[in-house]
């Protein structure tokens, strides 16, 4: 601390009168606080205490280089510190500018929201003056005429004109992400600024990944950090042992082993690679497969498959299928699957070559007409729309899907979970099996990432298609208590079935396409695109052979037609939803 220092200590308690806008020059302040850090861990609050620093971000505050890299998990606090370091060079630097570039709008207002809320907890006397508060721009006033410091952020451009230090966060996720780069690095080359690129892996590509991993060429003038989820007191419950040995055991060990409830929540809902590059810091290649054979082979089984229909036998959960649509280039490959207790086991894989498409609707009105089907997915993009539309207009379990980006991506990694769970079970099937390996994830240029499989011969991963359909994720949809819902009865086993009527129907006889109108009973839950009771229908009884398929959804915002005179009824043991309008909420 400087000589003069002694006597301008900082105030143990906040000054509570009028803005007394600093009385200390940028040196002042230097002198007190010494540097960044020194101000942060002095004026700023956070949640009404002090702030606390993790390590990582010391260290990083602590970096001088004219370039600093660093590799980050996702949730560790970069936005955060990155905020916090610009607002303090504001308060210790004249005339100084920090322009912080983020991935959208919304996260670079968030930057300054950071900023804004630091700068309102600095005691009064310390503060500058605040000349600008816009939505992309904080201005700070020096003492005495000493110009303004700034605080400006981008969208996911290069910055221009003022020269300053510029912080590129999130810098793999850019659409442009070389050129928001290249276009950077001039307005640190004369004033002595400091570049700053931050970002999780988004794949081995795109020059984020060239100057942290410097595979393709050295960048020697980076300073380079790594901080995995392993490093931040947030996900690791032991940060000193867990720096010695998670490096070194397996990702799952090492998540058990050390990892806060939080981080356990996020590994259960990924894929093992979609958490290393997320939270381990590790850059997947996109040119592996995404299925690789160590995952595929553990899951397939000498399967007894049914070659019709009615040789699938009578299932213990429900029967769930998907049919990926080909004609000539590629095959129409149909796939049924008993879900039971989480669990996906094949009962039967058919594949059909250069089929014409009423003879492939026939043998799909067979399965619906002949299997208790809870779900039929068909691809409906392109060649296969007619074919799902013909068949949702008379069995309202069949379901139409588009394969976007974002469906495949979803389908894929479900897929993906399924396997490393072992809660697939393929047949082994040497076809099926190079189906799933020749899947693979690439990362667009916008960032984006798509999955597709090799086109060879013998298809386009049309059977991994089929499957992916068929054990898919349903979404759940949510109907309100007293909403009234319109029911249709599919399936069954005969007119020997229809004498069994559920004590909450009517009595009357209802057969294959009779529809009624019911109020939903009180205290029901939507669970996987289905309304279940407290108990699951017993096997063979009437509950088993009959599914009723909700086809409409009656509420307040959606009133039923004069038409509909409702049922209302106690219980719904076996209701499977499928809306073509469900309410934006449970009331």
């Amino acid at each position: 601390m400087g000589s003069g220092a002694a006597d301008r200590q900082v105030p143990e308690q906040r000054s509570q009168g009028p803005a007394i806008i600093s009385h200390f020059s940028e040196q002042d302040l230097a002198d007190v606080v010494r540097d960044e850090r020194g101000f942060l861990e002095t004026f700023v609050s956070f949640e009404g205490a002090p702030l606390q620093l993790e390590q990582f971000q010391a260290a990083f505050l602590d970096t001088s280089a004219r370039m600093r890299w660093v590799t980050k998990a996702r949730q560790v606090g970069f936005s955060f510190i990155i905020a916090l370091e610009a607002l303090a060079r504001c308060h210790l630097r004249s005339d100084y500018t920090a322009h912080i570039v983020s991935f959208s709008q919304a996260e670079a207002k968030e930057k300054l929201l950071i900023a804004r809320q630091a700068y309102e907890s600095l005691p009064l006397g310390f503060r500058k003056k605040l000349v600008t508060d816009s939505k992309t721009e904080l201005g700070f006033e020096s003492p005495g005429g000493g110009g303004v410091s700034r605080i400006i952020v981008h969208p996911s451009k290069a910055p221009r004109g003022r020269k300053g230090d510029i912080y590129l966060d999130e810098l793999a996720h850019y659409v442009t992400d070389r050129e928001v780069y290249t276009g950077s690095t001039p307005l640190i080359l004369r004033s002595g600024g400091q570049l700053t690129g931050c970002s999780t892996p988004l794949g081995r590509r795109g020059i984020f990944w060239e100057i942290a991993e410097q595979e393709l060429r050295k960048y020697p003038h980076h300073a380079r950090q790594v901080v995995p989820w392993w490093r931040a007191s947030f996900f690791c419950n032991s940060l000193t042992a867990a720096a010695r040995e998670a490096p070194f055991l397996p990702t799952a060990e090492a998540v058990a082993r050390f990892g806060t409830q939080q981080l356990i929540e996020q590994f259960a809902g990924l894929t093992i690679e979609d958490f290393e590059q997320e939270y381990s810091c590790i850059f997947i290649d996109s040119s592996f497969s995404f299925l690789p054979y160590e995952l595929i082979l553990p899951c397939t089984a000498d399967l007894v498959l049914a070659e019709e229909p009615a040789d699938i036998p009578r299932p213990e959960g429900r029967l769930v299928a998907g049919y990926d649509v080909g004609r000539t280039r590629d095959r129409s490959v149909l796939s049924v699957f008993e879900e039971r207790e989480s669990t996906f086991t094949c009962r039967m894989l058919k594949t059909f070559s250069n089929t014409r498409f009423d003879d492939q609707e026939g043998e799909l009105r067979r399965l619906l007409n002949t299997a208790a089907i809870a779900r039929l997915s068909i691809d409906q993009t392109g060649i296969g729309m007619q074919l799902a539309e013909n068949l949702s207009r008379e069995f309202p379990q069949v379901v139409g899907e588009y394969f976007t980006n974002e469906a495949k991506e979803r389908w894929a990694t479900n897929a993906k979970i399924l396997l490393q769970r072992k809660h697939l079970f393929l047949p082994r099937d040497r076809r099926l099996v190079a189906d799933f390996h020749s899947i693979r994830r690439k990362v667009l240029p916008s960032g984006k990432v798509a999955f597709d499989g090799d086109r060879t011969a013998g298809g386009h991963a049309d059977g991994f298609w089929s499957v992916a359909l068929a054990v898919q994720r349903e979404l759940a949809p949510e109907i309100p208590r007293g909403a009234i819902v319109t029911v249709r009865i599919i399936g069954g086993d005969g007119p020997d079935a229809r004498s069994e009527q559920p004590n909450w129907m009517s009595r009357e006889p209802m057969q294959h396409g009779d529809q009624r109108d019911y109020a939903a009973p009180s205290g029901t839950t939507a669970t996987s695109g289905t309304i279940r009771a407290d108990r699951s229908p017993e096997p063979g009884s009437y509950e088993w052979n009959r599914r009723m398929f909700v086809d409409v959804v009656y509420d307040d915002d959606n009133p039923p037609p004069s038409t509909i005179r409702p049922r209302r009824v106690d219980e719904a043991p076996f209701l499977l939803g499928r809306g073509e309008r469900m309410p934006p909420s449970a009331k």
